[in-house]
């Protein structure tokens, strides 16, 4: 049986935290008894970022068989991604890591789905799984891209696994070998979004598949808050009342913890550079800024229009869609 380590990165979400680890700790110890696995076959790797919230203290005390690192509150996603798989490669030496987040509920038989793709032959192969809505469990919420849409609903699904152009992080199982074959995640330009994209288009352009499992699944409480964070900055604007809302989409450009912010966007259009002019970032800022302004002159019944045809292609809910149109 080959060895795997789950890299779990963490900061200020004690709830969701201590949950995933134990319904890992559950999972691997039904495994355990179920099969030939011992449990140092599986290995949780927990990146703590000067959580303030009492989670690492809680960790040591609940799971003490969780290795835990701590991090000085600048590692962010792929800071914590990177220096787990660090650990696991250098220090536990597993063949394969898997990418987790924590505010995620796993389906009973993940570490079961997760042990049988790893009794396969270990190949240049990235496996993604499927996070769905916990009240749409039909509509895909994480997954991957192909084609340059999202998979985002389990009707795109007419086999187990699709192969697909790039995938989340939120779940994915890559070989451990990746790391010496292309070296680990891009901290310095992508610290939170973008670092898992950018990791599989690279690998990807280095031999390796990626591919995005219907098996592999987990599900998520995902708010209208979470659908209104990935809209497209315009729409934010469009649906906003308050010059107060209005003020953070603008600053979304800027904020680290924004999927829009000027720095991931601009140094994905350019991932394969190695360096990228900074007047990129400060055109590129101008052009968003003008869009969402602009987007003003556009008569509502249009704009709604738009609006409407983007939760379509995103397979956005109904019922959420029209929160999003009426909200105050």
């Amino acid at each position: 049986m080959p060895t795997f380590g789950i890299a779990l990165p963490v900061r200020n979400r004690k709830a969701f935290t201590l949950a995933i680890l134990q319904q890992l700790t559950d999972q691997i110890t039904q495994q355990v008894v179920a099969s030939n696995l011992r449990h140092h076959d599986i290995q949780i790797v927990v990146v703590d970022d000067d959580s303030s919230d009492g989670t690492p203290e809680q960790i040591e005390a609940q799971f003490p068989a969780v290795h835990l690192l701590r991090g000085d509150g600048n590692l962010w996603w792929t800071g914590a991604i990177a220096q787990s798989m660090t650990y696991l490669c250098e220090v536990l030496k597993t063949d394969y890591i898997v990418w987790l987040n924590d505010d995620i509920v796993l389906s009973d038989d993940f570490i079961y789905q997760v042990l049988q793709h790893c009794k396969a032959p270990l190949k240049k192969v990235i496996t993604g799984g499927i996070i769905t809505d916990q009240q749409h469990p039909d509509w895909i919420v994480f997954g991957g891209v192909l084609a340059s849409r999202l998979i985002n609903d389990l009707a795109q699904f007419d086999q187990p696994v699709l192969n697909v152009d790039t995938l989340n992080g939120n779940i994915a199982i890559l070989p451990a070998r990746i790391v010496s074959d292309i070296g680990l995640p891009d901290t310095a330009r992508f610290r939170h979004y973008g670092g898992d994209f950018e990791y599989i288009c690279r690998a990807k352009a280095n031999g390796y598949e990626a591919q995005l499992s219907s098996c592999l699944r987990a599900t998520t409480d995902y708010r209208l808050a979470d659908v209104i964070r990935y809209m497209p900055l315009w729409i934010q604007w469009a649906t906003s009342d308050r010059l107060s809302s209005k003020w953070q989409v603008l600053k979304s450009l800027t904020s680290r913890r924004s999927p829009h912010n000027v720095e991931h966007m601009v140094n994905s259009i350019h991932r394969a550079e190695s360096a990228v002019p900074r007047w990129k970032y400060a055109a590129f800022y101008g052009r968003k800024l003008v869009k969402i302004i602009g987007s003003e002159l556009m008569p509502w019944p249009v704009r709604q229009a738009r609006i409407r045809a983007y939760f379509q292609r995103q397979n956005i809910p109904a019922d959420i869609a029209q929160s999003v149109l009426d909200k105050p």
